[in-house]
């Protein structure tokens, strides 16, 4: 809820319209256009309205500026709800044991009558839509799909996707590994058509849309494994960490798309916990780390089939290894990890190795028997490889007396 005042000068500031978002004090807002009102600077910084200054005389609802939140989204007319910003506790110190912060976010959200609860930075209200469907988000959902988390595709700023979607080059995922991957020929028409008018961009140019061809190249050839391909359908609830769940649960992309065919046929009503618990996601719920908010995202995505349709085609339009797969297939044969000279250590990577994406590296060496890959350098890290513009990192792990080996030795390591 918006509402909207002229500038105007206080304590020698100049103070911007203001906005009344707590929907909690809506009725005792209620104001009549041009009223005049008193305001504070709340925290010295924000203008808050306190009350009207005169009586506006009853005047008809016709001029009254409501501030009554949203029931459905303007955009794609899915249903708003209330949602925390901040991680919930309990009051009076009281603690949330064996409760995952999704779960508790949700319980919050639909059990107003819960009194030991209390939010930490107070609501929001949000349209409960999948991200891909609602347009005014879609840009943030294809952002997450395409980060460094999921499908690792370089070159692609949230100012660059917004010109694609724009001009309509790109709508799902898949759309530009289906115009750039390894299964169209580099020299294809259609290929070519689409790198032409994305070099025509505003902010493009032709070393720019270059770039993310070969990049998209790059991912279709090496593949992604599960966890990520999971992680960029940006299912709610679904972060790095379920994803590599999911993947463990099921094994291949073909299992985890013939679950989503199987969930989409329940009849009963997502928002039901008996309808998850009966669904083929069922069986999820003893595994630790998914919760119940989990699994009601799992089915809510299984029903909508444009989101199940875009999964099928990503699936179709890159390689989906198994976990481990990708680094089996960068290795020669099979390891014997008790012999591995990664076993036991923590291996940070700075710089580029030649032929293989950071993440390809990182599977590699956890394939080998490494404990971490994490991107920083700290006294408990066992090895850095130092490839291309490596930089800080590299001297950083010299100075703190740690082995440093360059991305030539490393590749020479993994080939043996």
């Amino acid at each position: 809820a918006r509402a909207s005042l002229h500038n105007f000068h206080y304590a020698s500031k100049i103070l911007l319209p203001s906005n009344n978002m707590n929907s909690s004090t809506t009725d005792e807002r209620k104001v009549n256009m041009g009223v005049e009102v008193l305001v504070s600077r709340a925290g010295d910084v924000i203008p808050q309205v306190m009350k009207r200054m005169f009586d506006d005389g009853g005047s008809s609802a016709d001029g009254v500026i409501s501030l009554e939140p949203p029931v459905t989204c303007p955009a794609c007319g899915s249903p708003t709800t209330f949602g925390f910003v901040g991680t919930p506790t309990r009051k009076k110190g009281k603690k949330m044991e064996g409760a995952i912060e999704g779960d508790i976010k949700e319980t919050l959200a639909n059990d107003e009558s819960n009194d030991d609860m209390e939010a930490e930075s107070g609501q929001v209200l949000r349209c409960s839509g999948p991200q891909l469907l609602c347009q005014p988000r879609a840009l943030n959902a294809m952002a997450y799909s395409y980060s460094r988390a999921g499908l690792d595709v370089k070159g692609l700023s949230k100012s660059k996707l917004q010109g694609l979607m724009d001009a309509n080059i790109i709508r799902y995922p898949a759309d530009l590994f289906v115009a750039f991957g390894d299964s169209n020929a580099e020299d294809s028409s259609v290929g070519q058509e689409i790198l032409s008018k994305i070099a025509d961009l505003p902010g493009w140019g032709e070393i720019s849309a270059q770039n993310v061809a070969d990049s998209i190249r790059t991912v279709s050839a090496e593949g992604v494994t599960l966890s990520r391909f999971i992680y960029s359908l940006g299912i709610p609830f679904i972060g790095t960490h379920a994803s590599q769940l999911l993947a463990s649960q099921y094994g291949n992309v073909t299992s985890f798309l013939d679950t989503l065919d199987e969930a989409s046929e329940c009849v009963n009503d997502a928002s039901s916990d008996d309808s998850v618990d009966d669904s083929p996601f069922g069986t999820l719920s003893e595994v630790k780390g998914i919760g119940p908010a989990a699994l009601s995202a799992l089915l809510s995505f299984s029903k909508e089939e444009v989101l199940v349709k875009a999964a099928k085609d990503l699936a179709k339009a890159l390689k989906v290894h198994k976990e481990n797969q990708a680094a089996d297939e960068s290795i020669d044969g099979e390891n014997d990890t008790d012999s591995s000279p990664f076993e036991g250590l923590t291996v940070v990577f700075t710089g580029a190795v030649p032929g293989m994406s950071r993440t390809a590296a990182q599977a590699v060496v956890k394939q080998l028997g490494a404990k971490a890959t994490p991107n920083t350098v700290s006294k408990s890290t066992g090895l850095v490889v130092e490839g291309e513009k490596g930089g800080k990192k590299a001297n950083q792990a010299r100075d703190l007396g740690i082995r440093v080996i360059t991305a030539d030795d490393f590749l020479q390591i993994i080939s043996s």
